[in-house]
């Protein structure tokens, strides 16, 4: 899920991630987020950073406003 702050949006730079117990599950997720962002102007910034915790799978991505 995105997480937006006012903060955020008004520099420029968010962050999208996503989690689930299936890494599978998690990439698709942030896949759509990404997308429904790249939508409304934003841009990936960098490459997916994943994380496991031993449970689930997050993983991120930084974006910028183009």
């Amino acid at each position: 899920m995105p997480e937006d702050s006012e903060d955020e949006l008004d520099q420029g730079y968010i962050i999208v991630r996503s989690a689930s117990n299936v890494l599978a599950s998690a990439s698709n997720k942030l896949s759509t987020w990404v997308t429904m962002k790249m939508e409304n102007g934003w841009n990936p910034h960098g490459t997916p950073q994943i994380h496991h915790d031993g449970e689930k799978f997050y993983i991120i991505q930084a974006m910028i406003k183009s």
